[in-house]
């Protein structure tokens, strides 16, 4: 059975991925998985088949890789970076199981040269175009997640429809520096 690809392709058509790539990663993402896994296990092996993949692609991939910004403040890693040895844009790849807003942000934040793709396991709706230039440049690739062996939840619940974060960059509370008070640098 061919399954086809849950693809929210980035609102701004310049940062969208080609659909042949983003159906060769679905096709590495859901090959069969050992049973009865861990979540952290599932996350792992399939973030290694993302940077494998993107080796086989002719990228140099790396697996948890600072995200710009937020690493200066120590909040975060991209789960994947494919970069093009030819100078291409590279791309920036984060993987969760959940509707995750830090992931959102992070992908919303990376550097311009990044294009970027979220890898989404999770059951949630995908909630209308969001307004923030950087949510506008996000491709959102929804797996099911049975695919990836998540198994059912034995009470299903009615799942409402996502939220994207707010600003990506919001306004800094004042803090206390140790000459006095000073704004918040970005």
């Amino acid at each position: 059975m061919e399954v086809f690809p849950t693809l929210w392709p980035a609102p701004d058509a310049d940062w969208r991925l080609s659909g042949e790539l983003i159906a060769i990663i679905q096709q590495t993402v859901t090959e069969p998985l050992p049973g009865d896994i861990s979540k952290l296990q599932r996350h792992n092996l399939v973030q290694k088949r993302v940077a494998h993949l993107g080796t086989r692609l002719g990228y140099d991939a790396r697996i948890e890789v600072g995200a710009g910004y937020i690493a200066r403040n120590g909040e975060g890693l991209f789960d994947v970076v494919w970069s093009h040895p030819q100078d291409q844009r590279s791309i920036a790849m984060e993987i969760d199981s959940s509707w995750r807003q830090r992931s959102l942000v992070k992908l919303g934040r990376a550097p311009a040269g990044h294009r970027r793709l979220w890898i989404y396991y999770g059951s949630r709706a995908m909630p209308e175009a969001p307004s923030e230039p950087g949510l506008r440049r996000i491709n959102i690739l929804q797996i099911a997640p049975e695919l990836l062996g998540v198994r059912h939840q034995k009470r299903r619940v009615k799942v409402e429809a996502s939220y994207w974060p707010g600003s990506l960059y919001p306004a800094q509370a004042v803090q206390r520096s140790r000459s006095g008070w000073a704004a918040a640098a970005l």
